[in-house]
């Protein structure tokens, strides 16, 4: 039932940065800057730093997957990006005791692999024009903001759900391995 809130909850989330969240955008109001939600990409890393590696792949092939497939002409790019992310982070994350700090630094970290990853790869092939110096102050570090108050925010019962997803997981293999003997 767990694994249902967790695939629901993050297609909520993709759904409000595509939609609810433009609403507010400060670009329509006057503003020099821009905020990019990356709200799924962050529940991804985390997926990737309390369950594992593999399962952080899984989800950011399947939710970079459906955001190529709506917003980007280019299928794969945000699949991989985000994926590789997660896998990077989840296996960094390894070597850190996990609290809140370092979450939120692991994570931050794994949504600027993407920002990058994405504004280097459309550079590359002519789809954005932008400079670095307007990329990184009027989109990069608004968003990096935006997207630590997020995971400040939603850290601990994130963080619940996945510890309990991670517990009911360990315990399914060790009724396998017990009845399989």
């Amino acid at each position: 039932m767990r694994r249902f809130l967790l695939i629901g909850t993050l297609f909520v989330l993709f759904l409000i940065e595509g939609t609810v969240f433009q609403v507010f955008a400060p670009e329509h109001y006057g503003f020099g800057f821009q905020l990019i939600p990356r709200f799924v990409t962050v529940i991804v890393v985390m997926i990737g730093m309390f369950m594992s590696p593999a399962y952080g792949v899984i989800y950011g092939i399947g939710f970079g997957l459906l955001h190529d497939l709506i917003y980007t002409d280019l299928v794969g790019v945000y699949m991989f990006g985000i994926s590789v992310a997660a896998y990077i982070i989840g296996y960094l994350s390894k070597v850190f005791q996990l609290n809140w700090f370092t979450v939120l630094v692991l994570g931050l970290l794994g949504v600027s692999l993407v920002e990058f990853y994405v504004y280097e790869l459309f550079s590359l092939i002519n789809v954005t024009d932008v400079s670095f110096h307007a990329f990184f102050y009027d989109r990069y570090l608004p968003s990096l903001i935006l997207n630590g108050v997020f995971l400040l925010v939603i850290y601990y019962p994130v963080k619940q759900l996945l510890e309990g997803l991670s517990e009911s997981r360990r315990q399914e293999n060790q009724a396998k391995r017990r009845s399989f003997l």
